[in-house]
């Protein structure tokens, strides 16, 4: 199946190409306006990622590494 976007200017256009797909019989979507699905990308956005507690990440990696020797250290 084949998928074509339009997007027209006018409703005056639009209704046109309503009457010929009817002529035409072919099955088709109408979405008037996209306002929706940019208003929720834009709150996803700006919602943003999990920020990182780099204090609480650095006290994790302190404690996991206590008492483990590594190569070529002097102690």
């Amino acid at each position: 199946m084949t998928q074509i976007t339009i997007n027209l200017p006018n409703e005056a256009e639009a209704q046109w190409l309503v009457e010929l797909r009817l002529r035409l019989q072919v099955p088709f979507e109408v979405e008037a306006n996209e306002t929706k699905k940019r208003e929720r990308a834009k709150e996803i956005i700006m919602h943003g990622a999990n920020t990182l507690d780099v204090a609480k990440m650095q006290k994790h990696v302190k404690q996991a590494r206590q008492g483990r020797k590594l190569p070529f250290r002097a102690e």
